[in-house]
């Protein structure tokens, strides 16, 4: 369904945006805004693909995906030119984009989620431990979603690994999803209160949405911790439908969250669950995958191979078995739209619909039900504008659950902790540096009392505006309540610490740390291990490989996320503070506007 293009858009922002002076650090955070314009502007075309005539007139699918949504029920940021500024994301807005699709095919369209609904959540959903996130998903499942049960009371059963379903609104696991631990996902899976009462006055439901997860299972059985893969049945057509979570999980939620569970390789999983569909007759199959790729930015029209993008996905997907016609992917939060070649030379479609709710995948298959098979498909991902434009109606039952947790937590969100000067963002240089890193990091520093602080990027989750710094916007920018750490490094594991930043599982994707009291210079040129040239403390003096320093570091990192195998050498860390708690008594605590900046701590020579 093509969208009327907001009328701001039609016109080029950037040269006029940025012909305005601009002090350093907004001219860079306006630079980005207007970066995303333009490749908004770029990526919304269709990508298409026919293949042999078709033998019996064609039925059309719709399939309408999103991911990571990381419980962004309010929208999620904001996008500007030179004339104009608009709001993007927030889930009254996707419903409004799900209700206008609904409308053009009632019984043959479906919404596929890959996985992060939940986790890493602005307080609205994250202070009510997101069971505002899941009554939305909840609203916004159609009236053949049911309410489901535990495995062990009903679903697949021994040869039979297929959900047979009608329900149209399916979402996998991610990462995230197993944030606060196997038993707390249980409860919002299947409903129950919260150990320490009601979040919300009475006890939580469970879910309506069907959830797939082909490769966890329990540890020690070997039981399925949810269904593979369903059949659904949409109005005579059979989709096949793969969950798949990513099996880095164990690395990415907090230490000992998932210790009862299993998260087996991808591509095994994969293929089973194809062999099954198949058997069953499906019409089309697509993989839902809390997965990602790497790749172009705007929509490729032409088949690529395997080789020619990168991250953890190309390679499941150049191992898997032919059969798949669509790849919903997710937890790399890039923009997708591209066929791949696979194995038997026939083009997947591979989609990506950004982060936050921002934007919404929407792909078409024509499928010819007399061979089983898709003869012809087309693919877009377009952006969520909040407001929606005219014929997006949003739905009044999410309205009023947005605005009830919103009304919920705002006596606590809205304090005023501190004041800020100017926007302090995630956007980094190019050596891998950003403002907000640097604020973060020297929280902790200042929290901990110590030499130097080590902070993961991924923790940060949203950026902060100038002007009034409330609590809200502090929790927003970390809101998985970990705990600062203070430990006792050598210098030589330092600099082993930082070089792990380019090796190991960080060889294919390099992940920088931020740094406080800490200052590096590193050619990429240089092979992996051997790209740390110098290395200072705060006094500018080069470390020292036999000296031993204090570090503040949070239990996240400490214990394995992330994968920088020098933190499991420490002992003797002891807890500090929650990571909220030094940024806000940091925040408060500074006498004047703060205003950190991009300042030289990491320092890059070379190119990759």
């Amino acid at each position: 369904m093509q969208k009327p293009m907001p009328h701001f858009l039609r016109r080029s922002p950037l040269t006029l945006l940025l012909a305005v002076a601009l002090p350093a650090g907004i001219a860079a955070h306006a630079r980005a805004l207007a970066d995303d314009v333009q490749e908004r502007l770029a990526s919304e075309g269709v990508v298409t693909w026919r293949g042999a005539n078709p033998t019996a007139p064609v039925l059309a699918v719709t399939v309408v995906s999103l991911n990571d949504l990381h419980g962004h029920l309010t929208a999620a940021g904001e996008l500007a030119d030179a004339f104009d500024t608009r709001r993007v994301g927030g889930m009254v807005a996707v419903s409004g984009v799900l209700a206008a699709e609904r409308q053009q095919s009632p019984r043959r369209s479906i919404v596929l989620i890959a996985g992060d609904s939940i986790g890493g959540s602005p307080p609205a959903s994250g202070l009510l431990r997101d069971e505002p996130m899941m009554e939305v998903l909840n609203d916004l499942a159609d009236r053949d979603c049911k309410p489901i049960s535990r495995p062990a009371e009903s679903g697949p059963v021994p040869g039979n690994p297929l959900l047979e379903t009608r329900c149209r609104f399916i979402s996998v696991l991610g990462n995230h999803e197993f944030d606060r631990g196997t038993a707390e996902l249980e409860r919002l899976l299947y409903g129950g209160a919260h150990p320490k009462g009601p979040v919300l006055g009475q006890p939580w439901k469970g879910s309506r949405v069907t959830w797939l997860s082909g490769n966890v299972v329990r540890r020690g059985t070997g039981q399925p911790f949810l269904p593979g893969a369903a059949i659904v049945d949409l109005d005579g057509i059979r989709l096949g439908v793969i969950g798949i979570t990513t099996a880095e999980t164990p690395a990415l939620v907090p230490h000992g969250r998932v210790d009862d569970l299993e998260f087996l390789p991808e591509v095994p999983a994969i293929n089973a669950s194809i062999a099954h569909l198949k058997a069953a007759k499906a019409d089309a199959i697509v993989l839902v995958i809390h997965e990602g790729l790497s790749g172009p930015t705007v929509p490729q029209g032409l088949p690529l191979g395997t080789d020619e993008v990168h991250g953890r996905l190309a390679d499941i997907l150049s191992r898997v078995e032919p059969g798949l016609d669509l790849v919903v992917s997710g937890h790399t939060h890039k923009f997708t739209n591209l066929l791949l070649r696979g194995r038997d030379g026939r083009p997947v479609t591979v989609t990506q619909s950004r982060v936050d709710g921002t934007a919404y995948g929407e792909t078409l298959l024509l499928i010819d039900p007399a061979k089983h098979a898709v003869v012809e498909k087309s693919s877009t991902v377009r952006t969520v504008w909040s407001p929606n434009p005219a014929g997006e109606k949003p739905d009044e039952q999410v309205i009023k659950v947005v605005k009830k947790a919103v009304k919920e937590t705002a006596a606590v969100t809205d304090r005023v902790v501190g004041t800020v000067a100017q926007p302090i963002t995630r956007i980094s240089n190019d050596s891998g540096e950003s403002a907000l890193g640097n604020l973060v990091a020297d929280a902790q520093r200042a929290a901990a009392h110590t030499d130097f602080a080590f902070m993961n990027a991924g923790g940060l989750r949203a950026d902060l505006a100038a002007g009034a710094a409330t609590f809200g916007a502090l929790y927003s920018i970390q809101p998985f309540g970990n705990v600062v750490m203070r430990a006792k490094m050598s210098g030589a594991q330092i600099l082993r610490l930082l070089e792990s930043q380019w090796s190991g599982s960080h060889r294919d994707r390099p992940v920088l740390l931020h740094v406080s009291g800490l200052s590096y210079l590193y050619n990429w040129s240089r092979p992996a291990e051997h790209r740390v040239v110098a290395a200072y403390d705060g006094s500018g003096q080069e470390l020292k490989p036999d000296r031993d320093y204090s570090v503040a570091v949070n239990d996240y990192l400490l214990f394995g996320g992330d994968q920088y195998p020098v933190f499991g050498e420490l002992t003797g860390a002891v807890p500090v503070v929650s990571d909220l708690e030094a940024l806000t008594d940091y925040v408060s605590a500074a006498s004047a506007p703060l205003e950190p900046h991009i300042e030289g701590r990491t320092t890059r020579v070379g190119r990759p």
